[in-house]
C-alpha cells in the first residue's frame, strides 16, 4: 500500500516508533474468506458469515478485569479490539456488519468516553455498524440463507473454537461444518500485509533477544531476564501481550519444554556454567513471533556445550535449506543429518 493510500486509510498503531497496520489487511482477509466459500460445493448464495468476539471477564470472584486480548479468527476477520463483540459478513457482497456492546452512559466514568457508531465505523472500516441487543433483527433483515458458524478443532490445543450465539438464534437456519476448515485455511497462507506484521514482530522479538543476551550475568535471576525482554518489546516495539509463558531455562530447567509455568515461574539463579535456554517472543496486534536462541551464561562454550550446538545448528539450517514450497512438514523432522561424535566423558 502506497504511503498516500495509508493516510487515508484507518490504521492500528501505537505511535510513529511502531508499525501502522491498514484496516486494509482485515478487508482483504475477508474478500479471500468468500471467495473460498463461495468456491465451495456446499455454499449456499445468500449465506451469512456470523463470527463471536472474545468476551470481557473477571479473575475468579473478584471485580479485577484481565487484560483483554482479541479471540483470534475474529480478529483476523475485523481486527476489533473491543471485548463483547460480533460481526457479520454476507458472502455473496462481502458487505460487513459489526455489532458492538451498548454500554450505558455512566461506563464511561471507569472507561473514558463512549465511542458512538460511527466511529467504530470509520475505526475498522466497516460497512455497518449496530448493537448487539439489535442482532437478531438486523440479521433477519439481511435474509440469510444460512448463517455459517465457526465450529472447529484447534489441533494444537485439541480445544474446540466456540460458535455464535444469541437470543434468537434457533430462528435461523445454522451450518457450523462449511466455515472452520476454510477459514482456517485462509489463515495459514499469509497476505503481503500480514507478512509486514509479522516481520515487524520478529524484528522486536528477534532484537528483545539480543539485549538479554548482552545484559545477562551469571548471579541473575532467570526472571530478570524474561523482564528484560518483555519490557524490551512493549517500550520499543508496542508489544504489550507475548505470545506464550517466556521460557528463560537455564541449565537443567533449558530441557523443560514448558519451563517458566506458575510452578516454575523462571526463579532459578543463573551459574556462570549454565547453558541457557530462552523461548520468547513478542506479539503485536495478534500477531506473533515464536524464537529460542541457545548460549552459555558466561559467554564461553565449553567443548561439550559447543559440540551440542553446533550439531543442532546444523540440523536447524538443513532444515531451513529444505523448507521450500512442496517439502512434506514431517519429512523436515526427519532429515538425516551425520551423527556428532561422542561427548566427551567429562
Amino acid at each position: 500500500m502506497s504511503g498516500a493510500a495509508m493516510r487515508h486509510e484507518p490504521t492500528f498503531s501505537l505511535g510513529d516508533h511502531t508499525l501502522p497496520v491498514p484496516m486494509a489487511l482485515h478487508r482483504e482477509n475477508r474478500h479471500r474468506l468468500c471467495t473460498r466459500l463461495k468456491a465451495n460445493k456446499s455454499f449456499r448464495a445468500g449465506s451469512v458469515v456470523l463470527l463471536q468476539g472474545g468476551e470481557s471477564t473477571t479473575l475468579y470472584c473478584s471485580d479485577r478485569e484481565p487484560l483483554f486480548r482479541q479471540e483470534s479468527y475474529f480478529h483476523w476477520a475485523f481486527g476489533v479490539l473491543e471485548t463483547d463483540c460480533y460481526g457479520a459478513i454476507e458472502v455473496d457482497t462481502g458487505r460487513t456488519t459489526l455489532f458492538v456492546p451498548k454500554l450505558p452512559e455512566q461506563y464511561a466514568v471507569w472507561m473514558g468516553r463512549l465511542q458512538a457508531l460511527e466511529q467504530f465505523k470509520s475505526k475498522y472500516a466497516v460497512d455497518h455498524v449496530q448493537y448487539v441487543p439489535d442482532i437478531s433483527s438486523v440479521l433477519t433483515g439481511m435474509k440469510p440463507t444460512v448463517l455459517l458458524l465457526l465450529h472447529g478443532l484447534n489441533t494444537d490445543s485439541g480445544k474446540m473454537s466456540r460458535q455464535a450465539a444469541f437470543d434468537g438464534i434457533s430462528e435461523f437456519s445454522i451450518d457450523s461444518e462449511l466455515l472452520h476448515p476454510e477459514m482456517a485455511e485462509c489463515r495459514v497462507f499469509k497476505s503481503d500485509m500480514e507478512l509486514e506484521v509479522l516481520r515487524y514482530t520478529c524484528g522486536i522479538s528477534s532484537a528483545a533477544h539480543k539485549l538479554v543476551m548482552k545484559r545477562i550475568r551469571p548471579g541473575m535471576k532467570e526472571y530478570q531476564l524474561e523482564s528484560l525482554f518483555l519490557q524490551y518489546c512493549y517500550a520499543n516495539g508496542g508489544c504489550r501481550f507475548v505470545a506464550y509463558t517466556c521460557i528463560c531455562g537455564s541449565g537443567d530447567n533449558g530441557a523443560t519444554l514448558h519451563y517458566g509455568h506458575s510452578g516454575a515461574p523462571n526463579e532459578k539463579t543463573v551459574q556462570a556454567t549454565d547453558m541457557c535456554l530462552f523461548d520468547m517472543g513478542g506479539e503485536y496486534y495478534c500477531y506473533t513471533s515464536d524464537i529460542t536462541c541457545s548460549y552459555p551464561a558466561s559467554g564461553k562454550f565449553t567443548a561439550d556445550q559447543r559440540l551440542i550446538y553446533e550439531a543442532v545448528l546444523k540440523a536447524t539450517r538443513a532444515v531451513m535449506e529444505g523448507s521450500k514450497p512442496g517439502a512434506n512438514w514431517v519429512d523436515l523432522h526427519r532429515y538425516n543429518l551425520p551423527k556428532p561424535r561422542f561427548l566427551s566423558a567429562s
